[in-house]
This record gives structure tokens, sequence and C-alpha cells, in this order.
């Protein structure tokens, strides 16, 4: 029996002109993970990133930890199917129709100009709604790529790196919340969309999920596991 663990990377740069790149606060995320895995003496005999930068970013600052502990971690192969769903873009793109037409988020604009102390909270209520729609195939949006050509892609690469699996090997992933929503919905077999998008926002950054694989069996073992960061260092986006 094979064990795979998919890591979320570390905290983003939300608000940033390049969301792509971890923030101060990801990059201690990532170290502590590398430190906790270390420490634990939790060796890998296969590793896979996405090929987002704060994906393979998170991967290096865990290598470089295990490096300091003179433990070995493989070299990651890049898969194109660990790589994040196109939700943050395609919201950026419809927005201008949707702020016009969509009663519930203009509700959340009036709120925000109201009071601006909330524009952090609506804005995350108002990319929450957006994904539920989006994943329900209710928004479409010309130029960009649908949620469920997104679901597409991470079977494909799900399906691809348990090909590469033998028996009794540990395996590491480094991706993003968003498809580890997407493989835990193909491996419980979640009919849902909307409620595979949900699962997105509860997965907190360098939190790891686990799954069992032999004889083409593929368990979920734990979810969204995050022993290795203090309060104060947990954030969800």
């Amino acid at each position: 029996m094979s064990k795979l663990y998919f890591f979320r990377h570390g905290q983003a740069s939300l608000g940033a002109d390049n969301y792509d790149v971890l923030s101060s606060k990801g990059k201690e995320q990532a170290v502590a993970l590398g430190t906790y895995l270390a420490q634990k003496n939790i060796q890998f005999d296969r590793v896979f990133v996405g090929p987002l930068d704060r994906q393979k970013d998170t991967y290096e600052a865990v290598k470089n930890v295990y490096a300091q502990h003179n433990l070995p971690l493989p070299t990651a192969e890049e898969v194109m199917g660990l790589k994040e769903h196109q939700g943050i873009e395609t919201m950026k793109k419809a927005l201008p129709d949707l702020l016009a037409n969509d009663p519930y988020l203009i509700q959340l604009q009036e709120r925000t100009r109201a009071n601006p102390e909330l524009a952090k909270t609506n804005t995350l209520l108002s990319f929450q709604y957006f994904l539920g729609e989006w994943a329900e195939g209710n928004i479409i949006v010309e130029g960009m790529p649908t949620w469920s050509s997104f679901r597409e892609e991470v079977k494909r690469g799900l399906e691809h790196i348990l090909k590469q699996v033998k028996k009794g090997e540990t395996v590491a992933a480094f991706t993003s919340g968003g498809t580890i929503s997407a493989i835990t919905a193909e491996c419980l077999g979640l009919s849902s969309e909307k409620k595979v998008a949900d699962l997105n926002f509860a997965i907190r950054n360098t939190a790891w999920t686990t799954f069992l694989y032999s004889a083409e069996k593929f368990n979920l073992l734990t979810f969204n596991e995050l022993p290795h960061l203090k309060k104060e260092m947990i954030t969800f986006v």
C-alpha cells in the first residue's frame, strides 16, 4: 500500500500585481512545513509539483530544510494536472459585467462603499460566490478555461501520478487548494461541483491531505492536516 501526501502551497501574495509569489508569511509556512516533516523523519520515494511558482517555491523550501537535516528529497517531476484552477483570473475578466448585472455582487459592492472596513471580507465573499457559480457552469467567460476543463486536467494529472507510484512508496505532491479539493472529490465521488469548490476555502496554506493507494483503490486517509503551524501563522488565502 502506498501513501500519497498532497501539500497546499504557502500563502501567496493576494492583492499584489503577481499573486503567484509566496508572501513573507508563506515562506515561513513552507519552512515550518519542511522542518516538521524532517523532524518526523518522513521520507519520500517520489515527489511531484505543479507548474506554478508558489507550488515550486514551497517544494524548494522543504527541499532546503531536508538538506539541512541531511535527508534526501527526490527531484520533483512537474505535472500540469497539479496546477490550480484559474478562478481568480476568470473572475477579474468577468467582474465588470457581473458588477453591472448580478444582484448579490452589486449588494456586496454597495456594502463596501458604505463601510470600507468590509472590503476584505466582501472580496472573499464575492470570490466564494463566483467560484460556486462558475463551478456549476452558470458563468462562462469567453477566452478563459472552464471549471470542467480544470477538473479534467486534475483527473489526468492524478492518473499520471498513480501510474508512477509503486507498491509501498511514500509520495509527495506540492499543489494548491482547488486541486486538492478536486482530487478529494475524485476519491469520494462528489457530484456537486459547488461543494467541490467550497472545499477549496477550507484548505489551509501548507496543510496536507493524504490518500492510500493499493491495487487501483484510492482512499482518503486524512484531510487538511496542519500540525506544524501555530494559530497566528494559519492562513486560508
